[in-house]
């Protein structure tokens, strides 16, 4: 298969980011607050933390900031971060405002505008946000974000299917993800949502994957980015798996879900991507499976057909596979 590759290949596609965060941490003052988590997408960006943790912090699957109580940083603090961020990532032509909503602080306008300004040459700066803050913060303010330089939102939608979003925790339902993405496309915000691949379980992957579906067709987003859930050892789904209360998606399954998904999305003028590693799936020996990504609609076919070759193949042939979660419990992958 075209889409086969060698696991060494991943090495090397990741040596550039490597050699980047080496390099980040070896010129940047020990006292420096660098948030702890950004997209894959954002790994060569300058990276700015204006929140500490998560305001929500209730989502089952989420193990990133389970022991960190969040407030929102004060304006000095965050205005001199800005000053020394200059300094240790030179010029930046892309930014990432850490931690995880930050349209929660009353300062954020001010503060993209002071970035822009010590900035002057970055050409994007994006952060992660809430649907639900995203509903409760008036359109001025939104709006004001906007024009101050904040050019996209990373939204978490994992699901567009009512009930694995309450299995999930996310405190939101699907019409709430749903007008969060018109309510920030009206505000002139590109609009990036992550779907986590697998979250129906065993019971729940063909509703998980055309709900999730439906939701986007109404929200138009600019991208979707697919991550495939890896229950974390210490999180609240951790133990509903152990106790049999959750039953994962298998892999043979999962390429099913997103062919699926991929069918039922109508949306245009999109790109979605698999850029992460947990969309893999491996043989003994080499990588079966590294995800799709392309434009919609213009690419629907190829990707629906690059899933239906790793599919029929695993089934022709009897192919055993691995994906992310059989990877981290048997020690093979330990960072996600």
């Amino acid at each position: 298969m075209n889409n086969m590759a060698k696991p060494n290949d991943r090495r090397i596609d990741n040596i550039r980011e490597i050699l980047y965060i080496v390099w980040v941490m070896h010129f940047s003052p020990s006292t420096y607050d660098f948030p702890p988590f950004r997209p894959p997408n954002e790994a060569n960006s300058a990276l700015i933390r204006v929140t500490r943790g998560c305001p929500w912090n209730r989502c089952q699957f989420c193990s990133m900031y389970k022991h960190l109580k969040f407030e929102s940083k004060p304006l000095a603090e965050v205005k001199e971060d800005v000053i020394d961020a200059r300094k240790i990532f030179g010029a930046a032509s892309t930014i990432f405002i850490g931690d995880s909503d930050n349209l929660v602080h009353k300062d954020l306008p001010e503060i993209v505008a002071f970035i822009r300004e010590v900035f002057p040459e970055a050409g994007r700066v994006t952060t992660y946000a809430r649907a639900k803050t995203i509903l409760s913060r008036k359109m001025d303010f939104l709006k004001a974000a906007r024009t101050a330089g904040l050019d996209r939102l990373h939204i978490g939608l994992e699901s567009g299917d009512p009930i694995v979003l309450r299995r999930l925790c996310k405190g939101a339902g699907p019409e709430d993800m749903a007008e969060a993405g018109r309510r920030a496309k009206m505000a002139g915000f590109e609009v990036s949502f992550y779907v986590l691949s697998g979250a129906g379980g065993s019971d729940r992957w063909r509703e998980h994957a055309v709900n999730s579906a439906r939701v986007l067709n109404k929200a138009g987003p600019d991208f979707i980015r697919l991550r495939t859930l890896t229950i974390q050892h210490g999180t609240p789904l951790d133990e509903k798996l152990s106790r049999g209360e959750f039953t994962l998606t298998a892999p043979l399954e999962r390429l099913k879900e997103t062919r699926l998904f991929v069918q039922t999305l109508e949306v245009r003028n999109c790109f979605l991507a698999s850029d992460h590693l947990t969309n893999y799936l491996w043989t003994e020996d080499s990588i079966l499976y590294r995800g799709i990504s392309g434009s919609l609609p213009d690419e629907k076919e190829r990707m629906t057909a690059t899933i239906t070759r790793a599919v029929t193949l695993i089934e022709e042939q009897g192919i055993e596979v691995k994906d992310a979660n059989q990877l981290y419990r048997d020690g093979l992958i330990s960072s996600l």
